[in-house]
C-alpha cells in the first residue's frame, strides 16, 4: 500500500464564486438586499486570525448528500460558531468544548458542487485519508493512501481546481502519536514563531524579541510560552 503527502492551496477559498453569486442578478453593489459576506465556510475561516488550526479527524458522506465532519480545533470558538451560522451551505454542527481555546466540531454541510469544490476531487477514488487532514493558514496537508495508480488519479483531479505540492510518496509504515495535542493555542503560536525564525536552528538565527515581536507581547512571556510549550512536547515524547 502507498501513501502520498501533499499539501492543498486554494487561490480563493470560495470567494470567486460568492462574488458570481452576486452579480447573477445583475443588481448593484448598492443593493441593501445583497448579503454583505457571501463566502463560503472555508473561505471565512481561512480568513481568520482568531483559527489557528483544524484538524480534520474523519468524513464521511452521508445518503442525503450531507458531507458529515468530525473536527479537532485551536483558536476562538467564538469566531468558529459564527463563521458557522453565518455560512448557508452548513446544515447542523455541534462543538464540545476542551478548554477555552480548543474544541471538537461535528460539522454537516450540504455536498460540494461537483464541479467546483476541490472536494469533488476525493469522491469518485477510491482511497482513504490518513487522519488528521490538517488545515492551517489557509493551507491544507493531508496524506493519502491507497494504490498507486488511484493516488496520481486524486492528485491529478485536485491539481485541476486548487494548487498543489507532494510532499512525500512511498510505502506507508504508520505514524506515531501526536505531540501538539497537549498545547494552547498561544504555546502552539509560540514554537511555530521560533521555528518559522530559525530560533531552534544551529547556529541560532532568530531571538527571543523577534518571537515576542511576532507574537505582539513582552520577551518574558513569550520566554514562559516557549517553555511551556517544550515540556509539554517533551513530557509527550518521553510518554
Amino acid at each position: 500500500m502507498r501513501f502520498v503527502e501533499v499539501t492543498v492551496e486554494g487561490d480563493d477559498w470560495g470567494e470567486e464564486s460568492a462574488a458570481e453569486g452576486d452579480n447573477e442578478s445583475g443588481d448593484s453593489e448598492e443593493d441593501e438586499t445583497t448579503p454583505a459576506d457571501t463566502r463560503s465556510f472555508d473561505a471565512r475561516i481561512a480568513a481568520e486570525d482568531a483559527i489557528v488550526r483544524e484538524e480534520l479527524l474523519n468524513w464521511r458522506m452521508s445518503r442525503n448528500d450531507v458531507l458529515n465532519q468530525l473536527l479537532f480545533v485551536v483558536g476562538d470558538r467564538t469566531v468558529y460558531e459564527a463563521a458557522l451560522e453565518s455560512a448557508p451551505e452548513i446544515v447542523g454542527y455541534e462543538l464540545k468544548a476542551v478548554d477555552d481555546e480548543r474544541f471538537y466540531a461535528y460539522v454537516q454541510e450540504d455536498s460540494p458542487d461537483a464541479d467546483q469544490s476541490w472536494w469533488a476531487a476525493f469522491f469518485g477514488h477510491d482511497f482513504i485519508h490518513v487522519p488528521p487532514v490538517v488545515i492551517e493558514d489557509g493551507v491544507v496537508r493531508l496524506t493519502l493512501l491507497g494504490e498507486f495508480e488511484a493516488l496520481r488519479e486524486v492528485v491529478d483531479d485536485l491539481s485541476a481546481t486548487v494548487s498543489v505540492e507532494i510532499e512525500e510518496i512511498g510505502d506507508y509504515r504508520g505514524r506515531g502519536p501526536r505531540v501538539t495535542d497537549q498545547l494552547t493555542a498561544r504555546q502552539y503560536r509560540a514554537l511555530r514563531q521560533a521555528v518559522d525564525c530559525g530560533y531552534y536552528e544551529i547556529p541560532r538565527e532568530g531571538s527571543l524579541a523577534d518571537i515576542a515581536a511576532a507574537l505582539e507581547c513582552t520577551e518574558s512571556t513569550a520566554s514562559d510560552l516557549l517553555r511551556r510549550a517544550e515540556r509539554a512536547v517533551m513530557q509527550s515524547v518521553l510518554s
